[in-house]
């Protein structure tokens, strides 16, 4: 196994690069949408999505949070022997697993296309959607050995590499095939596939290549209680779809999961990358003195990105989508700032279990059984009255739960000074301003229909520009709003100048600005 780099990068870069790599290696969906809403009708997208969401389940059952289980064990010791050790045990659990799993899918296929279509035809979409699954377990590993060892400029090469292959075979399929909801699975399984033995077969090549039974064991005590979480995982993040179709029909599903896809980006891009540099830093800096403040500020400080991030989104989300989407799909942009306000709590809660993994206690997540029930609760309640914003609205009521509950829970193992006050008005201050702007919609559309609709037939673009110019104030009234609640401190606003002086600095090689120095083993 080759040995990490001796001089690794920077935190701050770390979440660059693996903001870039994870924007590319899970926004394929997203960035398809305006493909996929030309030429898949609402139905087809809802059976599409419907298959990711039953093989989601499988993913969160039996294999939930082994990316995380892998990191921690393979950073636990500095050891190289154990390391490749570590590695090679890992490849061949998922292997295992993902194997059984696939091969029970594929020969119940014809029931399982029973209970999602109510109809037997669809099997071959399932058997598809399970081979797919199984390359991309089988990749799972190798490719978090970049992020472990800490080489994000691997780790980005990668998953572009990776990007541009299945876009390409996403595309020549879907205009070359009759069956697009095949051409998607298929773009899957050979986009995959040709990376696992690219990258996959190196990294089990340069690993112990064997089983080690005692880390076998440690990893199942470590994580034996995640299937409970994965279920709970499942429900929160899928369990909606699959409870829409039921009621309202592929059509309905097909609607929501464009408009959770839009909104689902912005977590990618603020969250995920964040928390996998700091999944590799977390260890190392949470035995230190200051690691426990550092990482309440870092949880702060990335709420407040995404939600000024957020809050553009939100604010133009009728216009994004009638950029983006098919006008069948225009309807979806009504959920959009809901589940942007979901995935805060989301967000937040991944910090919040930094207590969990860190102190190896990860048993204290079985808790969230009752953040499963009361999901569930939510569901049966509002989506067959509400449809669509009935789902929205359990997923923010439900995430809200489950920071609670986690902050609890994790308080009792790792106390952290999180900034409860100042996370508050940040995402209070977004919604009031949120509100305005649809107050101003509302207003629009009871007073000014007509003249809106002539003017987006004759001026489209002229048309989306103006909107955009007069929308922008909304988001420096939120800043007004941050500084007026003294959300930012004087340290605050410190910190941040150093970090705009020290991202100038790396763009500009004969300024003299020093970049930001960060706290003691972060960079």
């Amino acid at each position: 196994m080759a040995k990490p780099q001796t001089k690794n990068a920077s935190f701050l870069s770390q979440i660059i690069i693996y903001g870039l790599g994870l924007a590319l290696n899970y926004g394929i969906g997203f960035i398809l949408l305006p493909l996929y809403s030309r030429l898949m009708p609402e139905a087809d997208y809802g059976r599409l999505e419907v298959l990711n969401r039953t093989m989601d389940i499988v993913s969160l059952l039996f294999l939930t949070q082994y990316g995380t289980t892998y990191i921690r064990f393979y950073r636990d010791q500095l050891d190289e022997q154990y390391r490749r050790l570590v590695t090679s045990t890992c490849i061949y659990v998922v292997l295992l697993v993902a194997g059984l799993m696939t091969t029970v899918i594929c020969a119940t296929s014809v029931t399982v296309s029973q209970a999602l279509f109510q109809s037997p035809v669809y099997s071959n979409y399932v058997i598809l959607a399970a081979v797919r699954y199984l390359m991309q377990m089988a990749f799972v590993v190798p490719f978090l050995y970049f992020q472990a060892t800490e080489q994000p400029t691997k780790y980005i090469v990668i998953s572009s590499a990776s990007f541009a292959t299945t876009m390409a075979l996403n595309i020549v399929l879907l205009y070359t095939m009759s069956d697009k909801v095949a051409a998607v699975l298929w773009a899957g399984i050979l986009g995959t596939g040709i990376f696992v033995l690219a990258i996959g077969g190196p990294v089990f090549w340069r690993s112990a290549k064997k089983v080690n039974w005692s880390i076998s064991w440690q990893i199942v005590k470590f994580s034996w209680s995640f299937t409970f979480l994965g279920f709970m995982g499942f429900v929160v993040n899928s369990g909606d779809r699959l409870i829409l179709n039921r009621y309202f029909g592929a059509a309905e599903v097909g609607l929501y999961s464009a408009g959770y896809k839009i909104a689902q980006v912005l977590s990618t891009f603020v969250f995920s990358p964040t928390i996998r540099a700091w999944t590799a830093k977390m260890v190392d800096v949470l035995r230190q003195p200051e690691g426990i403040r550092f990482l309440a500020r870092l949880t702060t400080y990335t709420l407040l990105l995404y939600s000024v991030l957020g809050l553009i989104v939100s604010v133009y989300s009728r216009e994004i989508v009638s950029v983006m989407m098919d006008r069948r799909y225009f309807a979806c942009y009504t959920i959009i700032p809901i589940i942007i306000l979901a995935y805060a709590g989301d967000g937040l809660q991944m910090f919040m279990d930094s207590g969990f993994y860190y102190t190896k206690k990860t048993y204290l997540k079985m808790w969230h059984s009752v953040s499963t029930a009361f999901c569930l609760a939510l569901y049966f309640l509002l989506i067959p009255s509400y449809g669509m914003m009935g789902a929205a609205w359990a997923t923010v009521t439900t995430y809200a739960f489950i920071v609670a509950l986690t902050w609890y829970l994790s308080n009792r193992v790792l106390p952290a000074p999180y900034e409860f006050g100042k996370m508050t008005k940040i995402i209070l201050s977004a919604a009031a301003v949120y509100l305005i702007n649809y107050a101003l919609e509302s207003y629009e559309y009871s007073r000014f229909l007509p003249v809106r609709t002539a003017a987006q037939l004759a001026y489209p673009w002229l048309y989306l520009i103006i909107v955009i110019i007069i929308k922008a104030p909304l988001i420096w009234l939120y800043a007004a709003m941050l500084h007026l609640l003294h959300v930012l401190e004087p340290e605050d606003k410190a910190r941040l100048l150093e970090l705009i002086d020290g991202l100038r600095s790396r763009f500009t090689p004969n300024n003299n600005v020093a970049p930001p120095v960060m706290p003691s083993g972060i960079d």
